[in-house]
């Protein structure tokens, strides 16, 4: 069992405003290193409060958060991608006990657990109280002012997609398309190098790290072109600005001469190399009119190239009008630029430096703004609202390994929207195309290094509320039949009984709710008229089985009448079936069985000769519990008048009966009858004896019957101990009537007044038939003789 981490508390839920106030409290500490759970601040934390609260519901509630699974809730990544579409904002509104003073580490203890909601020495508790509010008021629905409880969740990193961001905001969890041109795992050419987007946005090339090319249609992701290494663009690729010519990446850095740009290029619509104007530097604009790349290293203060003065990052850009290079000198400059990006308008030049991003104009050189805490390989979307980071170490508590993640970062606010993980151990490059509505990224993958694909990945869908999802039908059959709540399971057969068009399978569902209804308490009458409609509904199979079930019920509801009838329904249905096949016979003997039970039980004229006619036509059948229509067959005979064949049945009963207890105890109770009506004491102890070995239902009337019989006899200490032994059993008043009566009775005849007046005061108060009435007689005259 997972040890609780956190005490919570609903403070407010205001449903029209789809708002609630929470408070938290710590409840796990170590004390001995002075470290506590730290307080949450995700939405992720607040998504899975709601889903708890959900789950405390009964499954009747259908509430909508239920349809979401534990697998789901259990992965953090799913969390992570869901949660924004359940909690929109939180804000911790109150913190208390946060740090925790030296005195109150003296008090606390490691671990504080919920009893009724509350947990002891709260005050003294770090806590917090939130503000939090949700997409939709549904989410709501679980929750109410006071309702507490004890949780071991814990907070993740969620997306955090704003309704504004999410028709352009990137789906990073799955890839739109997945393109493996390269393939292999074993060696340079099976594994992924660089990419790169035309301007116009119809192609995408790529190229592996032995320098293959490939260029693919952007409308249906088909090959264009497929070309072997050349030294026209090795690994690293670029396109000539406005053209589909495909050059070199000169990767400059630390003040690389131009003199080495790129002048041929390969033509990827006529297949041709041709000649082409100088392409320097990494990275440039849309139309080329900025290009640069960036470095560490020493620096004059005036931005020139000789007489160092200094060290830190720098930029050096490229611009077609003006002086050109500029080298410009980054504000926190201890540390190496990684990647540099612009705008699609070319009006602003985005340069990753450490875990920095400065956002700097690329014609003045004017550092507009500095994002803290991205990554060195950050790339801006063409229209400069996001980022886009891969690769990179991240927080030491982040469960995501610096390998595997791509990070998406909001501009305006510096706020990371994503942090997923990749599926890549190295994402050697990131592109966006030309309008922005698609990143491309390479990915190594194999565990050596090797292998790979290359991923493009779309806008996600919109922040909107899930929609009330209708459980299917077999959904409903699942949570009807795994439903450990009697009530749950009541209120989704009612489900399945308005959704289903089937009628065979609304029969089912009516006797499914039948049997719940009729193993609980005051459920029988619910119990038969489900039966009854179980009947109604349709299905042969089902009707059968409803009929013996009702039949069974209205015996208990002492409705033999209507026990009989449900009985031969059954019986009706099962002698219409083929007979040939052994299965057929062997239903049919079952409910040839029954009928025989309800008819004996109703007992009325002619009901005995049917029953035992019913019990022979079952045994002809090979049915499964000969010994119980054996049994039935002394039975009948024994209310027929017939002793004699009555105890040959029986008799035969008791034998066959093996370890079928059941059988055995009232064949044993008919075969005490019969002694006790010769009045042969040995024999009837014999057979009550065994009955009530046998089953201890027989307990009550086995020991009254014996108190009986040595009561005739003459037996007075036999029939106190017997009837004292009935008392302790019986539960029936006209049973306990009888033997306070007697009992009562002998203690008077004995002269123990006090012990009589005992006997017959609770005889009487059953006010149960003629010896309730004895009872009372015998105590007033009594307490009438009393001085």
């Amino acid at each position: 069992m997972s040890t609780d981490l956190y005490g919570i508390r609903v403070l407010d839920v205001a449903p029209e405003a789809s708002r609630v106030r929470f408070r938290v409290f710590v409840v796990y500490y170590d004390t001995e290193s002075r470290t506590h759970a730290p307080l949450p601040d995700d939405p992720s934390f607040f998504f899975t409060l709601l889903w708890e609260a959900a789950n405390r519901l009964p499954v009747s509630s259908l509430h909508p958060l239920r349809r979401i699974g534990v697998d789901e809730v259990l992965a953090p990544e799913w969390v992570a991608a869901h949660t924004h579409r359940y909690v929109r904002r939180i804000e911790r509104t109150a913190t208390r006990n946060h740090p925790a003073a030296e005195a109150d580490w003296q008090r606390l203890q490691d671990f504080y657990h919920e009893r009724d909601g509350r947990w002891a020495h709260e005050d003294l508790l770090v806590q917090a109280d939130y503000d939090v509010e949700v997409t939709d008021a549904r989410w709501l629905g679980a929750l109410s002012a006071g309702h507490g409880w004890a949780t071991a969740s814990y907070a993740t990193t969620a997306d955090q997609v704003l309704e504004a961001d999410a028709p352009t905001v990137l789906d990073l969890r799955r890839p739109a398309v997945t393109l493996d041109p390269f393939p292999g795992e074993e060696d340079d050419d099976g594994t992924p190098s660089d990419l790169a987007f035309s301007d116009d946005g119809r192609y995408l090339a790529v190229t592996s790290q032995a320098c293959e090319l490939v260029v693919f249609r952007t409308d249906d992701w088909s090959e264009h072109v497929r070309v072997p290494h050349s030294s026209l663009w090795g690994q690293d690729i670029q396109w000539v600005p406005g053209t589909h010519q495909l050059t070199k990446r000169v990767r400059w850095g630390r003040g690389a001469e131009d003199g080495a740009a790129a002048t041929r290029a390969y033509d990827v619509d006529t297949g041709a190399e041709v000649d082409v104007p100088p392409q320097p530097r990494e990275a440039r604009s849309r139309t080329g009119r900025y290009r640069a790349d960036g470095g560490f290293g020493r620096y004059r203060a005036d931005g020139g190239y000789g007489g160092f003065t200094g060290y830190g990052g720098w930029v050096d850009v490229l611009c077609s009008s003006g002086e050109s290079p500029r080298r410009l000198h980054l504000p926190r400059g201890k540390a190496s630029v990684g990647s540099v990006s612009f705008t699609g308008d070319e009006t602003r030049m985005f340069v990753a430096q450490g875990s920095d991003v400065h956002i700097l104009d690329p014609e003045s050189g004017r550092v507009l703004g500095t994002l803290p805490g991205i990554r060195s390989d950050a790339l801006v979307r063409p229209d400069g609202a996001y980022l886009v980071a891969g690769c990179g170490k991240g927080p030491a508590d982040d469960e995501i390994e610096g390998d595997e993640r791509i990070d998406l970062w909001r501009v305006s606010d510096g706020a990371l929207l994503m942090r997923c993980r990749s599926g890549g151990s190295t994402l050697p490059a990131l592109a966006w195309s030309p309008d922005g509505g698609m990143l491309a990224v390479s990915a190594i993958t194999g565990s050596q290094g090797y292998g790979g694909e290359f991923r493009i990945y779309r806008a996600g869908a919109p922040v909107e509320p899930p929609e009330e999802e209708r459980l299917t039908l077999d959904e409903l059959h699942k949570l009807a039949e795994d439903a450990s709540d009697e009530d749950d399971a009541l209120f989704l057969y009612d489900r399945l009984i308005e959704r289903e068009e089937d009628p065979a399978a609304i029969g089912r569902a009516y006797r499914k709710k039948a049997d719940l209804l009729r193993e609980r308490r005051g459920g029988l009458r619910g119990a038969a008229e489900a039966y009854r409609r179980a009947i109604e509904t349709g299905g042969a199979t089902n009707a059968m089985r409803a009929g013996y079930d009702l039949a069974s019920v209205l015996v208990t509801l002492n409705d033999f009448d209507g026990a009989v009838e449900a009985a031969r329904s059954a019986h009706r249905i099962a002698a219409a079936r083929d007979l040939d096949q052994k299965k057929n016979r062997t239903t049919l003997a079952e409910m040839v069985l029954h009928l025989g039970d309800t008819l004996r039980t109703r007992g009325g004229d002619g009901d005995n000769e049917e029953a035992r006619a019913a019990y022979l036509q079952a045994l002809d059948l090979g049915v499964k519990k000969p010994a119980w229509a054996t049994l039935g067959l002394g039975w009948t005979a024994l209310d027929l008048g017939d002793e004699e064949t009555a105890e040959t049945h029986l008799l035969r009963a008791v034998e066959l009966a093996g370890s079928e207890l059941t059988t055995r105890g009232y064949a044993a109770m008919l075969l005490g009858h019969i002694a006790k009506g010769r009045r042969d004491l040995p024999a009837a102890l014999k057979w009550y004896q065994k009955a009530l070995k046998a089953d201890s239902l027989h307990r009550p009337r086995a020991t009254g019957q014996l108190g009986e019989l040595h009561y005739w006899l003459g037996e007075r200490d036999g029939a106190r101990t017997w009837y004292e032994r009935m008392l302790k059993a019986a539960r029936e008043p006209e049973l306990i009537a009888e033997g306070a009566f007697r009992l009562g009775e002998m203690a008077a005849e004995d002269g123990d007044r006090e012990r009589a007046i005992e006997f017959l005061e609770r005889g009487a108060a059953t006010g149960s038939g003629t010896f309730a009435e004895q009872a009372r007689e015998l105590l007033r005259g009594l307490t009438a003789d009393s001085p």
